[in-house]
């Protein structure tokens, strides 16, 4: 571990800030702000070198104290501040993506959030070590470890689930719980998912305490470290779902399903999604969740259809566009790694998981008839390589937008609007049209 004095110069994707030492190693920092001076402690890790603040020497004016939660790691930035950097960093994943000299793009500032505090409507906090004691504290882990720093609250997540966290330490969880997630929705019920290495019968009891405490409904699901809910969820108590509006639709949501975690300025991107989305015959919406976007599109096209993969909320979307009377809209369980554009299909809709659209997906829709396109993306990077293959295959980035869904963290979603010609379809359907990889 070495301590260095380091000029810091611009943020990168992922929230780190980019610095050099005085011998050339470039540095990549926790906890700084373009244009301050700080001594950090930086150590060697798989060949690149990183780095956290011990002092600030020469403080930013728009540094603010942080909060303790080790999950924010923006949180030590004014929030006018944060959006301006976040609009950086994905210029920057722009212009890195196409090795040289980068078309220019027209990006207004972040959207900010409707919510700077209270605005997470899902957060997954940990139960922290118990050995010295029988209470229950939550938390979060540090990132890179496996400590988690216990919390009073989350000051991120909204009412419901605030009150699903303070029912949570008032009832006896079982000492092999090792994660407690929360889903809260507007109206205040809070759904909760014990992630243990108890058996599911053992949890019974405490599900029970925790509805009569509040909670609108509880599943068990077994603990694997490779990630949440592999091996699926039981109901121990209560409601299975819950309904929260996302734009100009409502959504079934349960415990464990996935839904963007900030409804309020959700509402934001799916009604502008819907502004930008041309009239169409057919519409395909891969990546598709419940449907969400597609229902949003289904006013404009003749026909819309989703595609996803989880069972669950293919289920939830059919149930959720009836209720609704949503017209020409159907949602099927699909792996889009399969994908074959329908020739009728002149509008395609995107929101791929944070590894983006593979090589192949790519392919297909460079390979279709579709001339519009609307990519929603959560990761700038993976965003930006995608757009940067496209463009370079003939399509042309229309208009984009970027949006806060988390503020004080390094996190920005964007959506963007693509379009080729005819001449570019005709092209891209000839043989001699090359598909490009991942490079």
């Amino acid at each position: 571990m070495e301590h260095l004095a380091l000029e810091i110069e611009r943020i990168v994707h992922g929230g780190r800030a980019l610095a050099s030492a005085p011998d050339g190693r470039r540095v990549l920092v926790a906890g700084a702000i373009p244009g301050e001076r700080v001594l950090v402690a930086a150590e060697r890790k798989r060949g690149v070198w990183m780095g956290d603040v011990l002092q600030v020497i020469e403080g930013s004016p728009d540094r603010v104290e942080g909060p303790e939660h080790p999950g924010l790691d923006m949180g030590h930035v004014a929030y006018e501040r944060q959006l301006e950097l976040k609009r950086d960093v994905v210029l920057d994943g722009w212009r890195r993506a196409h090795q040289g000299e980068a078309p220019a793009l027209d990006l207004a500032g972040v959207v900010p959030s409707p919510e700077v505090w209270g605005y997470r409507a899902t957060i997954q906090p940990a139960v922290a070590d118990r050995e010295r004691g029988d209470d229950v504290r939550l938390g979060y882990r540090r990132m890179g470890s496996h400590e988690v720093v216990p919390l009073a609250d989350d000051p991120t997540a909204n009412a419901a689930c605030r009150r699903g966290w303070h029912a949570a330490l008032g009832v006896a969880l079982p000492r092999g719980v090792r994660e407690v997630v929360l889903r809260g929705n507007d109206d205040g019920e809070v759904l909760v998912a014990l992630v243990a290495e108890t058996a599911t019968k053992d949890l019974l009891a405490v599900a029970h305490d925790l509805v009569r405490a509040g909670a609108h409904g509880v599943v068990g699901a077994p603990y694997d470290p490779r990630g949440r809910f592999r091996g699926g969820a039981e109901r121990l108590a209560g409601a299975r779902s819950i309904r929260q509006p996302y734009g100009d639709v409502t959504l079934t949501l349960t415990a464990t399903s996935f839904a963007q975690p900030n409804p309020g300025a959700a509402h934001g991107l799916y009604r502008t999604l819907a502004e930008w989305a041309p009239s169409a015959r057919h519409a395909l919406d891969l990546f598709a969740g419940s449907g969400v976007i597609g229902m949003h599109l289904a006013p404009r096209c003749e026909r819309v259809t989703a595609l996803e993969i989880d069972r669950g909320s293919v289920d939830r979307g059919r149930r959720d566009a009836d209720e609704a009377g949503i017209v020409g809209f159907e949602i099927f369980r699909s792996d889009v790694r399969d994908l074959k554009v329908a020739d009728d299909v002149d509008l395609v809709a995107v929101d791929p998981p944070r590894a983006g659209l593979s090589a192949g997906v790519r392919d297909a829709l460079h390979a279709s008839r579709a001339q519009h396109l609307l990519y929603v993306s959560c990761d700038v990077a993976t965003w930006s390589r995608d757009v940067a293959d496209l463009t370079r295959r003939g399509w042309h980035v229309e208009r984009v937008r970027a949006f806060d869904f988390q503020p004080h963290t390094h996190h920005v979603e964007l959506l963007s609007s693509l379009v080729r010609g005819a001449d570019d379809v005709r092209a891209s359907r000839r043989p001699s049209a090359a598909p490009r990889g991942d490079g």
